[in-house]
Parts: C-alpha cells; structure tokens; sequence
C-alpha cells in the first residue's frame, strides 16, 4: 500500500487480518507513539497494549515523554515505560497515531531487535514507514481503528481497554463536535460505553480536572491573539519564558489553539511554540475551506486538511511570515 493509495473495503479487511494473525502469533510486543502524545495517541497504545497482555502476551509500552497530567487516570497509564530497554528483543513493534518514524522519538531507535513494524494511523500524511501498514483517513481517530483490530484478533472489551478507546476518540473528534466525527464513530463510542465507560467521568478528566499551570499560562497566550486577512486568519504563540515562568509543560499547550480557532469569522488558526530561538512548532486548524495538511507539508510537517503541524526554523518574525505567506496563497 503507498501513501496515495485509497484504502478500499477489501484491503482495509486484508490489512487488519494481517495485523490480527500477527498479534495472535507474537509473543513480545512494543506500543509506542508519538512525542508529545496527546489523548489519541494514549488511549491507542494503551488500548492495545493492555488487550495483548489480556491474551497473555508480554507488552511493552513505551513513550519517552511524560504522560500529560490530565490524562493520567487513562488505564495502564502508570506502566508506561519512557526508556528503551537495554536488551529488548521484540517480535513486533506497533507504531500508533504517528505520521513518521522520526516523531517517535530517540528512544524507539534505540530498540535495535525487532523483527517487525506495524504502523497504524489515521493521517493521510503519513509516511507508510512500517513492514506492514494500516492507514485509514476516514478513521475518527487511531483509536477507532485499534477498535477495528480487536474485534478481528478476538479481544473481549473489557471496562479499562474501551476507556482508552473512548478517552482516544472523545479527544480527537473534539468531543464529537470536529468533521472527522462519522456515524461510525457514534457506534464505537455506544460500544465503550455498553462495555462499561461512563462519559462524564472521561470528560470530566479531560475537559474539568485543569493543572494550575496551564490556567496561569492561558492568558499570557492570548495576550499574544493577532488576527490577519480582514479576521479569517488568527494566531497565538507560546514562548520558553511564558512556560518557564508558570512551569507550564509543553503537553499543557495541546489544545490551545482551539481558542483562536474559535473567533466568529476565522477560516485558519496558527498556534507557535517556541523550541528553540531559532526553530518553532507550529499548530494549523481549519473550518474546512482551506487544506492545512498541504501547507504544513511544505515545511515538511502533515496531518488531517483541517488539522495538522510542523515545525518551521527560524526566528518567531520568520516562522510567522513564512507560514502566513503559505496560509494567503492557500486562501
């Protein structure tokens, strides 16, 4: 399958056999996802880690950055393990909600023994790094296909497996309010639910349980809110310092660029952290008329066409030029 490939009915079943036949006949398992990992990629890894190991399989979960705080009530969380072991030897790794094998860290590449690696996403910017790879655009979220997979394996869905997936979709979908939300995605949530989530316990987690730190560094960002092109384009950013001064982590930032995002008028959202003086992430979100995939893609970044990121060098003045310039031209 390459990366222009449309996932047909019959592959998308061929594949995930495929997948299903290799997890029932491995033994060692390694999960991991992204840097930064946000709701999707947790409650995926998480998921599917804790129903291989229903099946008696040994797992490894591995993620080099810490768990954000708010989603550390996700089942499993507390065993994630944030450094690649000395000698592992693993019969497959699952690469979960990842664009690029690169995003997955320093860590990952220090596995050396690994026979086989299994990508799994749902951006239509990945890079189809893995020896087998299942990647469905019209998926919600990787979690909604981690569903898919345990149904063909056969894994029972216990309470702690489908709060994951639930908590993994919740996130994704924008709490079921963004386009990449589908019926589908409805009959998978009822199904976590049916298999004991209660909603308002994830949500409550998730959107209600806030660190102080992120209330503190909220309004210094917006204190940054700019808005271009007559109030279709609007931006914020996140500085080092600002982080430094709230001891705010870089997970606290995740959803910011939803308050941008949300200003009446705005076609495309930018949100700017700072990684080093010289080099920024930047976040793009769009209401749909205006493809943000195809823009992070000329910096070398991906994603959803209403989701996506990059990251772009230069000083802030630079970066915010160089992306605007690309945003105007998409307008």
């Amino acid at each position: 399958m390459t990366a222009s490939s449309r996932l047909s009915k019959k592959k998308r079943t061929e594949t995930l056999q495929r997948i299903a036949e290799e997890a029932r006949s491995g033994q060692r398992f390694l999960i991991s996802s992204h840097e930064n990992p946000e709701g999707d990629a947790l409650g995926s890894i998480l998921a599917l880690g804790l129903a291989l190991k229903g099946l008696g399989k040994e797992v490894l979960v591995l993620n080099q950055d810490p768990t954000p705080e708010m989603l550390s009530f996700l089942p499993g969380a507390e065993e994630i393990t944030h450094q690649a072991p000395a000698d592992g030897r693993f019969d497959v790794a699952f690469a979960l909600d990842c664009g690029d094998k690169t995003r997955l860290g320093e860590e990952f590449t220090k596995v050396q023994k690994i026979r086989k690696v299994i990508n799994i996403d749902h951006h239509i910017s990945n890079s189809y790094f893995g020896d087998i790879n299942f990647v469905d655009p019209a998926a919600s979220s990787t979690a909604e296909i981690i569903f898919d997979l345990l149904r063909i394996i056969p894994v029972a869905m216990s309470p702690a497996v489908a709060e994951n997936i639930y908590a993994g979709i919740l996130t994704d979908t924008g709490s079921f309010r963004y386009s990449n939300t589908s019926p589908k995605t409805f009959t998978v949530a009822r199904m976590c639910l049916l298999a004991g989530v209660e909603p308002w316990k994830v949500a409550e987690k998730v959107y209600e349980t806030q660190p102080l730190p992120r209330l503190r560094l909220l309004p210094l960002v917006l204190k940054t809110l700019e808005v271009a092109e007559n109030g279709r384009v609007s931006s914020v950013f996140v500085t080092k310092k600002m982080m430094e001064e709230t001891e705010a982590s870089v997970a606290l930032t995740e959803d910011f660029i939803n308050f941008p995002r949300s200003l009446k008028g705005v076609d495309v959202a930018l949100l700017f952290r700072e990684v080093s003086p010289v080099k920024y992430r930047v976040s793009l979100r769009s209401r749909g008329g205006v493809d943000v995939a195809r823009i992070a893609a000329d910096f070398q970044g991906g994603g959803h066409p209403n989701a996506a990121g990059c990251t772009v060098e230069g000083t802030l003045p630079e970066v915010k030029a160089k992306v605007l310039e690309r945003v105007q031209a998409a307008l």
